[in-house]
């Protein structure tokens, strides 16, 4: 495959796996009566730019303020971009983990803190409803105090916020996780070709390097080269998306008659 060939297939691979991953997105924020996909577009590419740009992923609290921006709301922000990020680990830790249980004989420490903190989510969400009706009762039947009042009122607002994620998952769960799934893949297939590019191999083995990596606790090859084109590709989409929802919005002005 010589060098235009192979430019081409991977920002082919490239831009197959973000859509995958702007569905994911879009999936979740589908609970929102109103979804402009010029709109989201724009959020999807600024808030990816952003994450390519800072480390430790800590653009999420970007993502956060992006969403709440895009719908009025702070709760959906935080649960949308939440949501999104527990099937997007979740996926991306169905690869890694038994690669490196079976293959490396150890599990890196960001991917086991990862696995960690989704097994408590998890948990926290398939535990909530019994407990909330338990502390509900409780509190309601045995306790007459102030702090039993506040303890109610925090529960009520605990629920509403769970009642709001299940919504986010409901019927969508398999659909979001098949999406980030899919994502990864054609992010391997992406890294594999363009390592090829610079005549470099590039397998699981070096995925899983690239994946610590990205947490600062490994070493890859392809980890920096790759971030510095993919924040380009990026940038250049949150550019031409933003502009174009600005010239659509200024189009729909009226315009002003000149005077004869």
């Amino acid at each position: 495959m010589n060098a235009a060939a192979g430019a081409a297939l991977f920002l082919i691979l490239f831009l197959a796996a973000h859509t995958a991953k702007f569905i994911r997105l879009y999936l979740v924020l589908m609970e929102e009566k109103r979804l402009p996909i010029l709109q989201t577009l724009g959020l999807y590419a600024r808030t990816t730019f952003v994450n390519l740009l800072i480390p430790f992923k800590l653009g999420e609290f970007y993502r956060i303020f992006e969403v709440f921006l895009f719908t009025g709301s702070g709760k959906v922000g935080v649960s949308c971009v939440a949501v999104d990020r527990f099937f997007d680990t979740a996926a991306l830790l169905a690869i890694i983990l038994p690669f490196e249980l079976l293959f490396v004989g150890r599990l890196s420490l960001f991917p086991l803190l990862l696995f960690v903190g989704l097994i408590i989510l998890l948990f926290l969400y398939l535990s909530f409803q019994p407990s909330y009706r338990y502390l509900n009762r409780y509190f309601i039947c045995r306790k007459r105090s102030q702090r039993a009042l506040g303890a109610l009122k925090a529960l009520d607002l605990a629920n509403d916020w769970f009642q709001y994620v299940r919504r986010l998952v409901s019927g969508r769960s398999p659909l979001i996780l098949l999406s980030s799934f899919f994502g990864w893949g054609m992010e391997f297939l992406a890294l594999k070709v363009f390592a090829g590019l610079f005549g470099e191999i590039f397998g699981i083995y070096e995925f899983n390097q690239y994946i610590n990596s990205i947490f600062l606790s490994g070493d890859s090859m392809v980890e920096k080269p790759y971030s510095l084109v993919a924040l380009v590709i990026v940038g250049a989409a949150a550019l031409f998306f933003t502009l174009l929802w600005v010239v659509r919005r200024l189009s729909k002005f009226p315009k002003v008659k000149q005077e004869q």
